[in-house]
């Protein structure tokens, strides 16, 4: 694999830039110092024709050159973007390309920003910004081009344990801040076309056309399934698809793209007389982009069109496709494209899963031979599996802290119905304009989505389903990762028996369990940050969740999954706080009791005082005040729930 010490180089260029921050001048010098002293013993090999010179020198000059070029090309993509600090207090300008109204009647506009004014003075402004409107009065809607000023904040990670990692996500996708908006402080001045905006659009109307025609207990699935739009699933069945390691049916990727192509190359086949089979691979390249750019041109989505176009290109030339050198070709185009395509999750989920069955899928298949065909087609989609998880695994502990048990059995049912239900909506999307048919199409798209939704959500129930609580930083997922891939190259491609790796493989997975045992051990009493008083108990591997909120808020909702997630254990029970609420565990009392400017709670003897309104005294914990109480006071600082062990 000759492109290997490229990517690899890039990848670690791309990495060093992230982590350096203020420090990247001398990073970028280090770089530089090793990159020029190996080319000088190159030069000095040359010169004096040394024959016990080590062959790895030039492969080692050669990644250092695209360490150097991986670290450049992020810095001067960092250095591209606006500092939000400079654009407070000035007229700014930006074109909206993705909005949303929320259920308690604000809505929050997505914008790309052009320009900024200051006295007269006009800058260009680069850079994503989040938007929140006060009011749903003059809505605003994708293309249009506004003026806005305000104050800009940073992105600021929620303290509240298993919460969403804004700081990283937003970052990563070039967003220099966000800010809530009054209706006066912001106007329409114009409308833009490009292509962005027009696919986007495009997007948008194919998706509510499809919420449409289907029935709304489906329709979210459908959209997603089609366009990667997971934003009106179900809460429930999306929570159902991701425990048992189904997510990637919902996120438009290699399947989809691979299922088009056969699609198009099929229908192609009809008309032979008229188009050449080269002629087809062309036309069936041009629609699969088409479909990319149509589904909102994801990282996992491009990945999977460009590789496909680069195994086409080879069939058109006659040539021997390597699939894995294929897929670290795309690799390297993109992240010469978009650096920040290695910090999305989705790609990185999609780069290894395949990688994964390119090297794992055949061996594992071959160690089992089976006679009747249609379970060896199940076997063979479950040797695809197999590969993919083991790939993945050091990500999904990592990234989502969990691990589907049942992976294989949701992996029968994507089999099943998964290909079916993506012809169909292909099929619908066509021809839903014609009558009768098209009645048919969606009776049978509709029967097919709820087939894949109940076969999911039937795994999903059974118990033991997932394990979660997992914990690793960064050096144990490299470490774990590297283990994982070594044993099983050894094991299935070369058939030996790497002891050592083995050996550290096993103990470091019986170390990430230790730690997930005595996680669950703790006993301790939590109170969230969050806009009403609410918390959590965990008692001898038990959860009970408590609030003061009856009205089902989102907010609580969302922070109870995120902390119930993260700790790896189911709840037993949620209270919905009155006052003088009192719980007995193992003989410790807890007593609640609700006061005009918040709540006191009671643990054994311990006595505190929890405010939602007012002044707190000079000593009073930061931790107990509400989320508004702590924005005002202590805006800057990042403040950690209340925890005390019971």
């Amino acid at each position: 694999m000759p492109l290997l010490p490229i990517s690899l180089g890039l990848i670690l260029g791309i990495f060093l830039s992230f982590i350096s921050g203020g420090n990247a001048t001398a990073a970028g010098l280090t770089i530089t110092s090793l990159l020029a002293f190996v080319i000088l013993l190159l030069i000095f090999h040359q010169l004096f024709k040394i024959n016990s010179f080590p062959k790895i020198i030039p492969v080692i000059a050669f990644s250092l050159s695209f360490v150097l070029i991986g670290f450049c090309n992020l810095e001067l993509q960092k250095e591209s973007l606006s500092d939000p600090n400079e654009l407070t207090g000035c007229v700014n300008f930006g074109t909206v390309f993705k909005t949303k109204i929320s259920e308690s009647g604000y809505q929050t506009i997505h914008l790309s920003l052009e320009k900024s004014i200051n006295r007269s003075i006009q800058v260009a402004a680069r850079g994503n910004m989040i938007l929140t409107l006060d009011t749903l009065n003059g809505i605003y809607r994708t293309g249009d081009f506004i003026a806005f000023k305000t104050r800009i904040d940073p992105f600021q990670n929620e303290t509240n344990p298993g919460s969403f990692d804004a700081e990283y996500y937003y970052g990563t996708h070039r967003y220099i801040g966000r800010a809530f908006i009054t209706s006066n402080c912001i106007m329409k001045t114009g409308s833009r076309e490009n292509l962005t905006i027009f696919l986007s659009k495009w997007q948008d109307e194919i998706g509510q056309k499809m919420k449409s025609w289907l029935p709304e207990s489906v329709a979210g699935i459908g959209v997603a399934l089609l366009l990667g739009n997971k934003a009106d699933i179900d809460p429930e069945i999306m929570d159902s698809f991701s425990n048992t390691g189904a997510m990637h049916v919902l996120a438009v990727s290699g399947l989809h793209v691979g299922i088009i192509l056969l699609v198009f190359q099929y229908i192609f086949g009809f008309f032979s007389r008229w188009i050449s089979k080269k002629q087809a691979v062309v036309f069936s390249v041009i629609l699969i982009w088409g479909f990319g750019l149509l589904s909102g041109a994801s990282p996992s989505v491009i990945r999977a069109v460009v590789m496909f176009s680069i195994l086409a290109l080879g069939q058109i030339l006659s040539r021997k496709n390597n699939g894995m050198n294929n897929l670290i070709l795309s690799a390297i185009l993109l992240l010469m494209y978009d650096p920040y395509y290695l910090f999305d999750v989705g790609f990185q989920l999609s780069y290894v899963a395949l990688t994964g069955i390119l090297l794992f899928q055949r061996p594992i298949y071959k160690l089992i031979h089976i006679k009747y065909k249609w379970l060896d087609w199940l076997w063979k989609g479950s040797a695809v599996g197999i590969a993919a998880t083991i790939a993945t695994t050091p990500f999904m502990l990592y990234w989502f802290h969990q691990f589907p048990n049942y992976f294989l059995l949701s992996n029968i049912v994507v089999m099943l119905f998964g290909f079916i239900v993506l012809l169909l909506l292909i099929v619908l999307v066509f021809t839903a304009w014609i009558p009768y048919f098209n009645a048919l199409i969606i009776f049978l798209t509709a029967f097919s989505l709820e087939a894949l939704i109940t076969g999911i959500q039937a795994v999903d129930k059974i118990p033991g389903g997932v394990s979660g609580g997992f914990e690793l930083n960064f050096f144990q997922f490299l470490l774990i990762g590297t283990l994982i891939g070594y044993c099983f190259h050894k094991l299935l491609i070369k058939q030996t028996l790497p002891k050592v790796a083995l050996t550290a493989m096993a103990v470091c997975l019986m170390f990430i369990s230790w730690k997930r045992e005595a996680k669950f051990e703790k006993n301790e009493f939590q109170v969230f940050s969050a806009k009403t008083f609410c918390g959590m108990i965990q008692y001898n591997g038990k959860l009970i969740t408590f609030t003061e909120d009856s009205s089902g808020n989102r907010q609580v909702l969302q922070i109870f999954k995120n902390a119930v997630r993260n700790a790896g254990l189911n709840p037993e029970k949620s209270i919905i706080l009155k006052s003088r609420n009192k719980l007995l565990l193992n003989g410790k009392q807890i007593c609640f009791l609700k006061e005009n400017n918040g709540w006191k709670f009671k643990i054994g003897e311990q006595e505190f005082n929890y405010l939602s309104k007012g002044t707190p005294g000079k000593d009073h914990p930061k931790e107990l005040l509400s989320q508004r109480l702590q924005y005002y006071l202590y805006r800057e600082e990042k403040i950690k729930p209340f925890r005390i062990a019971i």
